[in-house]
């Protein structure tokens, strides 16, 4: 049970023997006064109480000596690098941290199932009607990137003109905010994703030629009408979720000093928060989690996905993502796991510490002559004035151990212009058509060893790190020419650094 949840619970209820009966009421009462408090009592010091670290510390005993500058995600921070290194559990947590965090990790890996009337209200049922993939691993292999590919993590939010609710994407009418391209027993997929690309030429400073590819969204075998001239699509690729934790730790203080929406040192960068709906909370808060900046916080990263990619309802998310004329979807089984939604409290309050607590890839070769000058490039480029270093985590997340960290996750979290290459001309919240969050570079160099590939950026069009880099414009346009310009030589430097994150 949620604390939001307690703090809605009836105190006093009526007797289904003797509704007139008030020494029942009174006791009825006091039984659920004396339940909601002390429920209330042990979440509360769950979320806030519960020291920062276990009775391990021996656990912690591979930090002593450390080069501070390898240490990503301070003492969250592993060296186990290899095929998990993005599932590494930040080492001695106190034992109830450490067991939801196992609990997480089985709510994040194990696919959901359709509910049938066989199966209506067990564990892990309420799969669509709509929905992308069957669970969170499918979209985040090993904690990382599944390959950002129809039928792998890529997905495709819609909208069509207008504001929707608390000032977000305005949904299309009949197929919502995300496509749905799979679908249960008896219900149609609302249709199928095609990525077409074409190539866009282009040469280096040195005359050395490339080609990037620029993709395009078609949408085929639509089984509920026609989208409409006015509609706006975005592919979406899945990002790896190790560190969340500590970026949501970032103050709001820290992401405010840093924003410059109006250049006012004109430097050329004008990072600016994205202010959107915490349906948590149930006020605007400053975006953290997604390519825009969409989510202010882990749980309602959690609860969002849950329910586009898979269909799966929560407390934050209680209704089918189903349009009225998608009848067949409305109509369909639907789960319940708990108070008439699919996932419940517990699930999802296990699932957001699991995000918090994935620990973060250890810095390497940090004295290998490459690496150190592509560092000093990558810095000289202006890339760092977005990609931030050395951040301190704020006093006040509920989680004691994500307090005060000193981490570089290489990010600001803020929204910047991008240019005409990237825009995806789809506003979300206070982000327009061009702006997108400046991604996190920690760990980007094994991202290839955790889950295969090599393909970066939003919707996956980079096919390596210097695409990535080639694609930058708007804000970034200046540090793109920069790298473009360099010698293959100190190219092949800052390529060395990323890939030492």
């Amino acid at each position: 049970m949620s604390l939001q949840k307690l703090a809605n619970t009836p105190l006093f209820g009526t007797s289904p023997r003797n509704e007139g009966s008030g020494s029942f009421i009174l006791k009825a009462g006091l039984v659920a006064l004396v339940a909601a408090i002390g429920a209330l009592a042990y979440y509360a010091y769950k979320a806030y109480y519960l020291p920062a670290y276990g009775d391990r510390p021996e656990e912690l005993a591979y930090l002593e000596g450390q080069d501070p500058r390898a240490l990503a995600g301070g003492d969250l921070t592993h060296f186990k690098f290899g095929e998990n290194s993005f599932a590494e559990e930040a080492a001695n947590l106190p034992w109830q941290l450490s067991r939801d965090f196992d609990e997480g990790d089985g709510h994040f890996e194990r696919p959901f199932k359709e509910a049938t009337a066989s199966t209506q209200g067990s564990f892990n049922d309420g799969l669509g009607p709509h929905y992308n993939r069957t669970s969170c691993e499918d979209c985040h292999f090993s904690d990382g990137r599944t390959d950002p590919v129809p039928g792998g993590s890529l997905l495709v939010r819609l909208s069509v003109p207008g504001k929707g609710a608390q000032g977000g994407p305005n949904p299309h009418p009949v197929y919502g905010g995300q496509f749905g391209d799979v679908a249960s027993a008896g219900v149609m997929p609302e249709g199928s994703v095609e990525i077409r690309y074409e190539d866009v030429p282009g040469t280096f400073g040195d005359g050395t030629p490339y080609t990037l590819r620029k993709p395009t969204v078609v949408l085929n075998d639509l089984n509920y009408g026609p989208l409409g001239k006015d509609i706006m699509m975005s592919a979406r690729g899945a990002p790896s979720i190790f560190g969340l934790g500590l970026l949501e730790a970032i103050s709001d203080d820290t992401l405010l000093a840093w924003a410059d929406p109006d250049d006012a040192d004109g430097d050329g960068i004008s990072g600016k928060v994205n202010r959107v709906w915490d349906n948590d909370a149930k006020f605007m808060a400053i975006g953290r989690f997604g390519w825009k900046a969409e989510e202010a916080t882990l749980m309602n990263q959690a609860a969002g996905a849950a329910v586009n990619d898979m269909g799966v309802t929560n407390r934050l998310h209680p209704a089918q993502p189903c349009s009225p004329k998608q009848t067949d979807c409305v109509n369909t089984f639907h789960g319940d796991a708990e108070g008439g939604y699919e996932m419940s409290d517990k699930m999802l309050e296990e699932m957001t510490t699991y995000l918090e607590f994935l620990s973060v890839p250890a810095r390497g070769h940090l004295d290998d002559e490459r690496v150190v000058r592509g560092e000093k490039l990558f810095a000289d480029a202006g890339c760092a004035s977005c990609h931030k270093t050395n951040v301190v985590t704020g006093d006040d997340h509920v989680r004691r151990r994500l307090r005060g960290q000193a981490i570089q996750p290489f990010t600001d979290l803020l929204l910047h212009d991008m240019g005409e290459g990237l825009a995806d001309d789809r506003p979300s919240f206070a982000a327009n058509g061009r702006e997108w969050r400046t991604a996190p570079l920690w760990g980007i160099g094994m991202v290839e060893t955790v889950n295969g590939h090599t393909k970066f950026l939003h919707d996956g069009r980079a096919r390596n790190l210097e695409e990535a880099i080639l694609w930058h414009g708007g804000e970034a346009e200046e540090s793109k020419e920069a790298y473009r310009t360099f010698s293959k030589v100190d190219r092949d430097a800052i390529i060395a650094f990323l890939k030492s994150l």
